[in-house]
């Protein structure tokens, strides 16, 4: 039967080689520089990097033994099950697709779509942030956001409204004014890697999944601001 030692230094270690494997990290760091390190790209480090810390000062202590032999430091169970959890989402993080926070009911519409039209589907489907294609190339994100603020520049500049609804979507909106509020990754994307996305960019409202990262491909899933608590839940119950 293993003891709480050998599980803690089986995970410890699990998580140290991983880190350094990923980010190519030199081996002269010590595993507290690592997480320190790690903690500013990886979410999941970051929320458990203090904790981390300590637990490589408890490693020490384990694995410095008295002159019988005997281990020194003995860790608690909670100490053991939460270090295990943590080696576990570092070396098998959660794929994105693999669980229901990713819509893989994607809505879409065309490029050439009129104005009136996006409105009414909008509606129609519930959804805030509408992918625009043409000729299967991604061209922007349509949000609810963009649509208030394109009708008030009309109403501010006093033009025509029913001239604005009847353009094509790619000529009344500035979509690559908007590219800082969509990105587009790959099907292997893991669901940490999404969180520190929606967290380094703060106008970052959709993910779309496509099976390379690739604006040609037809999207797999669409994941959008909204699904970050969610995304935050799975990650505390795997």
């Amino acid at each position: 039967m293993e003891t709480n030692a050998s599980r803690f230094i089986s995970s410890y270690n699990i998580i140290d080689k991983t880190l350094r494997d990923i980010y190519n990290l030199k081996p002269n760091l010590t595993f507290s520089d690592v997480i320190r390190k790690v903690a500013s790209v990886n979410s999941v480090i970051k929320k458990y990097e203090d904790d981390l810390v300590d637990y490589g000062r408890l490693r020490n202590a384990i694995v410095h033994r008295n002159i019988s032999g005997a281990v020194i430091a003995e860790p608690h169970d909670d100490v053991v099950l939460k270090l295990e959890s943590i080696a576990r989402l570092i070396a098998t993080p959660p794929r994105a697709l693999d669980y229901k926070v990713v819509n893989r009911k994607v809505f879409t519409i065309d490029g050439n779509e009129k104005m009136r039209n996006i409105f009414v589907e909008m509606f129609k489907s519930g959804y805030s942030n509408i992918p625009v294609y043409r000729s299967n190339t991604l061209l922007g994100v349509i949000s609810r956001k963009m649509l208030v603020e394109a009708i008030g520049q009309v109403e501010f500049n006093k033009k025509s409204l029913e001239e604005f609804l009847d353009k094509p979507v790619i000529e009344a909106l500035s979509l690559e004014s908007f590219s800082d509020h969509y990105e587009v990754v790959p099907s292997n994307i893991t669901i940490d890697s999404l969180l520190y996305m929606f967290q380094q960019n703060r106008k970052l409202s959709t993910v779309i999944i496509t099976k390379s990262g690739n604006y040609t491909e037809q999207p797999l899933g669409i994941v959008v601001t909204a699904d970050t608590i969610d995304m935050q839940t799975i990650l505390d119950n795997y």
